[in-house]
């Protein structure tokens, strides 16, 4: 009720009410030249045959093409309207203009040979501007309560600069803890940054809450703040958890700064999520990652050398690998952090392609833990066709839902799955929160991508790629201690009448979504 309360006196419910407003007009505007029939419908059938062979032209999934050239036929004037204000969730050209200035992602000066089995996927994400990183340090964190701790003690080092990322920031525990690091590093003269998307955390903390947070001396700004104009750009949503200590220490994964990531709290039972530890020169990629949401934010360019220089800083390297660091983390495989995010910000949809990739390259198993499961024909055709080649493929998803109507669609998804072979597990301790994808034991992703359109095309999101790290090696055992606590799907789960009437519209919006 306190965060209705909030929420309903902030200015997101006036921004709503303005385009609201906007639609309205549109509507209006539509009934009013009703009577001028003949020739509005000349002029609207031409406009309709122009717009439709336009859609059927774009550079756009079929399965997106499909419900905007159902409203447009439908609804000629209005639906016409619709399209060109919603289907293009493009940033704007002033965006994109500052994000093509920005630094990119550097390679780094010795590229790994990759084995023959993930040279591809390695090739791939070098195409799109994400380098390969050797020797690589990673832990894993098979919960909030065990990453919270050391996020914390990492804070408590930092001594040049701390950057922080994520989707929902929220008042309590966990967040004031890490907020009394924040505000003590800033008095030592460390520089604090701290980014949250504005409607992610719109119900967690208030309008001002970002302003509270620069009189304590924190950088801190929201990204994708609403505006009240009519916009599809209000789908690219930062979903991204980074944190970045010095240059040197990185953080991703599942867990957002909020009580119930570190169960705390309990909407839906017990909260499962995970998330990586990375320690090196590869944490430059985290880094460079968030500058350039960061000059998002702020709609302003900045120079990022100082903080690329400290990725490499030797001295802070040979503390952390010293034998005296207890806290030392053993080197082992490859690592290759990435960004994803809408296009034509990232010319790819970068984190799909990678899922796609390791399941096609999948030999004998491939586990995957995601809250959602709401994916394309393509995406299911490449899971069903590994079971059906005899991989063993396990999906993870949660047994109590956290959205009732994206959960219908979920077990909609399954039936086909489990028909071709695809063991889907339902986590009956909660809600499994955890985004992992782990092939044959030796490589995968641990990161901020849900299995759904709105992660593979509307969001801003980031991931680490992993070949025969420690941590891809403890993911893999946690996935199997989760399937031990799980209930498999011994056949295709049935949905009510009102699920069934959901899924039916759902289904076919659910690229515009």
């Amino acid at each position: 009720m306190k965060k209705f309360f909030r929420l309903f006196f902030s200015r997101v419910p006036l921004i709503l009410l303005a385009i609201i407003l906007q639609i309205g007009i549109a509507v209006v505007f539509t009934m009013y030249f009703r009577d001028y029939y003949f020739t509005i419908r000349v002029i609207t059938t031409a406009v309709l045959v122009l717009v439709l062979l336009g859609i059927i032209n774009r550079d756009m999934s079929a399965e997106g093409k499909l419900p905007w050239a159902i409203i447009v036929t439908l609804f000629p004037i209005l639906g016409v309207i619709l399209y060109f204000s919603f289907s293009r969730n493009y940033a704007s050209h002033k965006e994109r203009k500052l994000f093509a200035k920005l630094p990119q992602l550097k390679f780094a000066n010795e590229h790994p040979q990759a084995p023959d089995k993930i040279a591809g996927q390695i090739n791939y994400l070098k195409q799109v501007g994400a380098p390969c990183f050797s020797n690589a340090q990673t832990k894993f964190f098979k919960c909030g309560e065990e990453f919270l701790p050391d996020l914390l003690e990492e804070l408590e080092k930092a001594h040049k600069f701390i950057f922080m990322e994520y989707f929902i920031v929220e008042n309590g525990k966990m967040f004031d803890s890490i907020l009394e690091i924040l505000k003590r590093k800033v008095e030592e003269g460390v520089e604090v940054r701290l980014m949250y998307d504005y409607v992610g955390s719109s119900v967690h903390v208030g309008y001002s809450f970002f302003r509270k947070l620069k009189k304590s001396g924190i950088n801190c700004v929201r990204f994708g703040k609403l505006k009240p104009i009519i916009s599809a750009v209000y789908n690219n949503r930062d979903h991204r958890k980074i944190t970045v200590i010095d240059g040197i220490v990185g953080y991703t994964g599942g867990i957002n700064l909020a009580d119930e990531y570190i169960n705390e709290t309990h909407p839906f039972g017990y909260w499962k999520d995970t998330a990586v530890k990375i320690v090196g020169e590869s944490v430059s990629s985290l880094c460079v990652m968030f500058l350039q949401m960061f000059s998002m934010a702020r709609n302003k360019t900045e120079n990022f050398d100082k903080y690329i220089d400290a990725c490499k800083d030797k001295k802070r390297t040979e503390e952390l690998n010293s034998a005296e660091n207890p806290a030392r983390l053993e080197k082992q495989g490859i690592i290759v952090p990435f960004g994803d995010g809408p296009k034509p910000i990232y010319s790819e949809y970068i984190g799909r392609s990678v899922y796609i990739n390791l399941i096609n390259q999948s030999e004998k198993e491939l586990c995957i833990t995601t809250p959602y499961l709401i994916v394309d024909d393509e995406f299911t055709e490449a899971l069903r066709r590994a079971a059906m080649r005899g991989v063993n493929v396990n999906i993870i998803i949660p047994a109590v839902p956290d959205k009732k109507s994206v959960y219908a669609m979920t077990k909609q998804g399954c039936a086909k799955l489990v028909k071709s072979g695809v063991k889907i597990y339902l986590y009956s301790k909660g809600f499994i929160h955890a985004k992992g994808i782990v092939s044959d034991g030796v490589a995968g992703v641990v990161g901020t991508i849900n299995l759904d359109y709105r992660s593979f095309v509307h969001h801003y999101e980031c991931g680490a790629y992993m070949f025969n790290t420690v941590a891809l090696s403890e993911l893999r055992a946690d996935i199997m201690q989760v399937i031990n606590e799980s209930e498999l799907l011994l056949e295709p789960p049935r949905l009510k009448l009102s699920e069934k009437f959901t899924c039916i519209f759902a289904n076919l919006f659910r690229p515009m979504l």
